[in-house]
């Protein structure tokens, strides 16, 4: 499949997809708002556009996490409020560089910017993909990034319980997401088909609980601690969220 054969129906350097990072968590909030609302006016397929779908998914998770945030949810709520931010600009930047340099989408992300107008890949399958490369690449990545900046180790403090309480979040929401995502004329598809999206959902929170990402984000701190080279690393964990990607986003209708 040529690169650009499913891709995005619009591509425009002025549009959400190309703002700049964004720096606080109301922030990341109202850029996914825009980038939605842009996707569903603009896309081909509207509210079946796979960034629309995702970034809904995305939207709803990190407006409970600014709530967590402001009722004192989190027992480190600075290394929260930091993630949040760090983690959301991997997306933007993703996204981003599939308009501006295509080349340089990380492989996690490519499969859902190529194929994200295919008219035979549902909704949520287009949310599971996102949930993939955003959790099963970018997590780590942006843990290690955090606790590089707050110069401290993940280990230290209350960011693991913390982090937790993230994944605790995601499993409240996952029900009525997929209740959203699901029309009704999908549900009676024969769940052979589907349910390999739906399985991948929910493995995808166990995952997190059992700190998968949150280990790998551990390695990469050893890796910087020790001056050692994490591009191989990082290098790998794309590769192997691209792989997800590509058999999450298999034609299903």
């Amino acid at each position: 499949m040529a690169p650009q054969q499913l891709a995005s129906a619009v591509v425009t350097t002025t549009s959400p997809y190309t703002g700049p990072p964004v720096g606080s968590v109301p922030e990341v909030i109202k850029r996914l708002e825009e980038i939605q609302s842009y996707a569903e006016a603009h896309e081909m397929r509207g509210q079946h556009d796979g960034v629309a779908c995702f970034t809904y998914l995305y939207h709803r998770i990190t407006t409970r996490v600014l709530e967590g945030i402001d009722t004192g949810r989190f027992d480190d709520g600075e290394f929260v409020n930091l993630l949040d931010v760090v983690f959301a600009n991997r997306y933007l930047a993703a996204l981003r560089a599939s308009v501006l340099s295509p080349g340089d989408v990380p492989d996690a992300w490519q499969v859902l910017f190529e194929r994200r107008a295919h008219p035979h890949i549902t909704r949520l399958q287009f949310a599971a993909a996102g949930v993939n490369a955003h959790v099963n690449f970018d997590l780590a990545v942006a843990v290690a990034d955090t606790c590089t900046q707050l110069g401290s180790a993940p280990a230290t403090g209350a960011k693991h319980q913390s982090y937790q309480e993230i994944n605790k979040i995601f499993a409240e929401e996952m029900q009525s997401l997929r209740e959203h995502f699901e029309s009704t004329w999908e549900r009676l598809i024969d769940q052979v088909v589907l349910g390999r999206v739906v399985n991948k959902m929910d493995d995808w929170i166990v995952v997190a609980t059992r700190d998968v990402a949150w280990e790998a984000a551990e390695h990469l701190w050893n890796l910087r601690q020790g001056g050692e080279d994490e591009a191989s690393f990082i290098a790998m964990i794309d590769n192997l969220a691209g792989e997800a990607g590509r058999a999450v986003l298999l034609p299903a209708l």
